[in-house]
């Protein structure tokens, strides 16, 4: 559906072009044995970087060896730019957590893709997950404005515009120093895609307290531009963000920065999702796993009863807010505190199936992480580069009895271009060749050259070159590695008596 505004002379002053809507009833379902309880327990992979093409392809395999499912990484639209690098990288990765439009079109593909990529999945018994980034969008600076400045120094930086990946206009209103063109008024908070615009943001702030509610909930983090989900409207949008996820095949998603919407913010959108869904129990092969990152203020976000406790606070608060004991056990929490200090308390605030483990995520791979150092307790891949010491803790997380957790998450990611300081996936879009202006030719110096992420004929761990050196820029494929399987099977009580080509490896895979 489109429409168009025009002057009587014709011209057009401006469109509106809106996405086809779908129904999960559209899509295949889901046929899956008893092993994994509706939907309710099983593994699933974060594929990070991987585009919706090679996923599907890659998902008649996964289905083989005996995953619940796959996580997409951000679907909806966020910057995507080839018109100037970022500290010498195009595109580097966390562009996927600055959106700009809830549009269906992102670094991974097309909404047709991703709708091809779901059924398929599907209809080989594999669910699909998006990662939903609704605490924020874009921060200042980062907007479609021509020109930006600030002092560096004795001298004034500019830098130009940037874009989304389905090219939605947006705005902020920092560092233009211009009033808007085509309305004259000052810059501010524009989103016209979703829309949002400037009252439904909390007012600028530094995100500079981890142990302050307020400033936990209302601060921006890193200097993202933080939604006031306190508002009912945005509440509103929020909710039919996350039913358009369902209604486009997903089963569930991950909510990325959790722990900057408080609690009865979080408690009224699933309330609203819920409504929308029609208002009966939430489906029942439905998850969701919200980012709460744990540290020095467990007390306040989980061990002691208050107002921002993601914990017990949390669980009535969703009850309040209309969801019934089935809805409340389909949302959990991601253990930050695994596997080095779980539990975070002490012991089980709220029962251990409520939680999602993981040993290492997407976060913990960069440098900076307060995560990276899991001392004996874990490893993390691209940092360790050791894989017999990975694939121990990868498997350990099937095999351990302590925590009776129904959700468990396996990061498959790539290598880094660590020699040039490139961060970014090996898909292509941070290849320096992709650069459009002279602007960015002249400033990407890290380049990272496309590699095809779906491969049948490997093994896990492809991480190794021919002479056994660590490879740069690749595909790790942890998920490709028998031992893990096998022990990710034997968890979920599926047959470990089974040879390669019975889940979907090469004969030559051990």
């Amino acid at each position: 559906m489109s429409a168009r505004v025009e002057d009587r002379q014709g011209h057009r002053l401006a469109s509106l072009e809106l996405d086809p809507q779908d129904f999960i009833w559209n899509h295949p379902v889901v046929s899956t044995s008893e092993h994994y309880e509706g939907g309710q327990k099983g593994a699933i992979i974060e594929m990070f970087g991987w585009q919706y093409t090679e996923i599907e392809k890659e998902c008649p395999a996964l289905a083989k060896m005996g995953y619940l499912g796959v996580k997409v990484f951000p679907p909806q639209e966020a910057i995507v730019n080839f018109g100037g690098a970022e500290n010498g990288e195009l595109n580097p990765w966390n562009f996927m957590y600055m959106p700009i439009s809830y549009r269906l079109y992102s670094r991974m593909g097309t909404r047709d893709e991703l709708i091809t990529m779901i059924n398929t999945c599907r209809s080989n018994g594999v669910r699909v997950y998006a990662d939903a980034v609704i605490n924020h969008m874009v921060g200042n600076g980062d907007d479609m404005f021509p020109d930006h400045r600030t002092q560096a120094g004795g001298s004034c930086l500019h830098w130009g515009p940037k874009n989304g990946s389905a090219g939605s206009p947006f705005y902020s209103q920092g560092w233009a120093y211009a009033n808007v063109p085509y309305t004259g008024e000052r810059p501010g908070m524009e989103f016209p895609s979703v829309p949002y615009g400037p009252l439904d943001f909390h007012c600028e702030r530094v995100l500079n307290s981890w142990t302050d509610p307020f400033i936990l909930n209302n601060g921006w983090l890193v200097g993202l531009s933080d939604l006031d989900s306190e508002r009912p409207y945005v509440r509103q949008r929020i909710a039919d963000y996350l039913t358009d996820l369902l209604s486009v095949g997903f089963s569930g998603f991950r909510i990325d920065a959790a722990k900057h919407i408080s609690p009865d913010n979080l408690a009224a959108i699933l309330s609203i999702f819920k409504q929308n869904l029609g208002g009966g129990d939430l489906p029942e092969d439905f998850i969701t796993y919200l980012e709460v990152i744990i540290g020095g203020e467990k007390d306040l976000l989980e061990c002691q009863y208050n107002s921002y406790d993601y914990a017990r606070y949390f669980t009535d608060a969703m009850r309040t807010a209309g969801l019934s004991d089935s809805d409340i056990s389909k949302v959990k929490i991601w253990s930050s505190d695994y596997p080095k200090e779980f539990p975070i308390c002490g012991y089980w605030i709220i029962p251990s199936e409520r939680f999602a483990i993981m040993n290492d995520c997407h976060d913990d791979q960069f440098p900076g992480s307060s995560s990276r150092d899991m001392a004996d307790k874990g490893s993390v891949l691209v940092k360790d580069k050791d894989v017999n010491r990975h694939r121990f803790f990868e498997t350990q997380l099937f095999t351990r009895t302590d925590g009776n957790w129904k959700i468990r998450l396996v990061l498959s990611s790539y290598t880094f271009v660590e020699s040039k300081g490139a961060y970014g996936p090996p898909d292509g879009l941070s290849d320096c060749a992709m650069c459009q202006t002279d602007e960015c030719r002249s400033g990407c110096t890290k380049s990272v050259p496309r590699q095809p992420a779906h491969d049948p004929n490997v093994c896990g761990y492809t991480v190794y070159g021919p002479n056994g050196g660590w490879q740069e820029g690749v595909w790790t494929r942890v998920h490709r590695d028998l031992s893990i399987i096998k022990a990710m099977r034997g968890w979920l009580g599926l047959s470990t008596d089974v040879r390669p080509e019975e889940v979907g490896l090469p004969s030559n895979c051990q």
